[in-house]
């Protein structure tokens, strides 16, 4: 495999962590972009004391052969972004604002929007063709529209499970971020026809420790986390999801990819949490036992990437 001076934007957060963790362990040379440099408060971090550790993160270092060079960027600032990026050979865009409950509304499609167009204008410029963007499956319009949904005020999706073709729904100003940054992605392969483009549909990202919490309390509600379709990714392999697409080469153009668990976080069945909740839903193939209602079959003929947790483990 080629080894690769990978750009990361969004290093210095839990998630840039475990990429960054990834990215050595396959011997990739690091240059890690963004507004704070790597410390032991993640605060900053997104997923900080929610689903995924801090500690655990930055426990991660001790076995890296080094801190990766540090570039402090604001990623909405297109001659910081490429000033930074000059020199490298890919890109993992991760730096984008989390949440509308913690931020101005504006500025979250703001800056999600305008990093997305630096990241790949930069690359461009520069003639970089590898670009792995840090996207959601709230641009389909997921957990973004929770109060809503539960008033039934927002429209079911067409079908599951869904997949790479599934329509948005989009209405908040997060999803509405994500939405357009995978625009972004689409329009630059356009014009880009040698570039790759992975815009990488992330759940939320759990740990370990997370999924000791869930063991010991299963949920068998369907109507909880309903929203999202009852999907979770453990955080290494979407970090490991990253890096696979950086490794294989055998594909072109902007691709859509759910990165989630082949199963759901429920303790009751699929087929009886779905009828409970979308019961006019209609259901395009099979779906055994707890199989997740978000298909990952598509990545996974794409790029070869296949979830390798599951909290039942």
């Amino acid at each position: 495999m080629t080894k690769l001076k990978v750009f990361v934007t969004g290093g210095s957060g839990i998630v840039g962590h475990y990429v960054i963790d990834e990215l050595y362990k396959q011997g990739h040379t690091v240059v890690n972009a963004d507004k704070v440099p790597l410390t032991n408060d993640l605060r900053h971090s997104g997923t900080t004391g929610q689903y995924a550790s801090a500690s655990a993160a930055v426990g991660l270092r001790i076995n890296w052969p080094r801190i990766p060079n540090f570039f402090e960027v604001d990623v909405t600032d297109y001659g910081q972004v490429i000033s930074a990026m000059d020199g490298c050979d890919a890109v993992i865009a991760l730096a984008s604002r989390p949440s509308a409950s913690c931020y101005v509304e504006e500025d979250v499609v703001r800056t999600n929007t305008m990093s997305m167009w630096n990241i790949c204008r930069a690359a461009e410029q520069l003639m970089i063709h590898q670009l792995v963007l840090g996207s959601s499956y709230n641009a389909i319009g997921a957990m973004g529209t929770a109060q809503r949904w539960e008033a039934n005020q927002v429209k079911p999706p067409e079908y599951f499970p869904l997949d790479q073709h599934s329509t948005t729904r989009a209405e908040d100003p997060y999803s509405i971020s994500k939405w357009l940054g995978e625009e972004i992605g689409d329009a630059f392969a356009r014009r880009n026809p040698q570039m790759a483009l992975a815009s990488m549909r992330f759940n939320g990202m759990w740990d370990d420790q997370y999924f000791e919490q869930l063991r010991a309390n299963p949920i068998s509600d369907a109507w909880t986390r309903c929203q999202g379709f009852w999907t979770y990714v453990h955080i290494r392999d979407a970090a490991r999801a990253c890096v696979v697409a950086l490794a294989n080469r055998n594909w072109l153009g902007h691709h859509r990819f759910f990165i989630n668990a082949e199963d759901t976080m429920l303790a009751i069945p699929t087929l009886e949490a779905l009828a409970t909740v979308y019961p006019d839903v209609p259901l395009n193939t099979t779906m055994p036992e707890f199989t997740s209602p978000i298909s990952t079959q598509y990545v996974t003929d794409i790029i070869g990437w296949k979830p390798e947790y599951s909290w039942r483990q």
